[in-house]
């Protein structure tokens, strides 16, 4: 029996994960994202290319960094970005 990692904190901003995959992500289809999951675990493609699709849509400079952090965190902090509501 195949066991998977919580997606609660995943499912939780379902909307901010459609548009990273229809926006950023868009030459790839998800099968299934946990809470553990980073940028550099659902994409194939190339760390430097996330970094410049990534800082392109939302706005901001993506780091290696911020690619390695869960995408339940990673991603609102990118759309607060995007819309210019970054707290200082």
């Amino acid at each position: 029996m195949t066991s998977f990692s919580p997606d609660d904190k995943v499912r939780a901003i379902r909307p901010l994960t459609e548009a990273l995959f229809r926006h950023v992500l868009y030459d790839e289809k998800p099968i299934f994202i946990s809470d553990e999951a980073t940028m550099l675990d659902v994409s194939m493609a190339d760390p430097g290319e996330l970094q410049r699709r990534c800082s392109s849509y939302y706005g901001t400079a993506v780091t290696l960094d911020d690619l390695r952090k869960p995408l339940w965190r990673l991603l609102p902090e990118l759309e607060q970005s995007r819309r210019g509501l970054r707290k200082e």
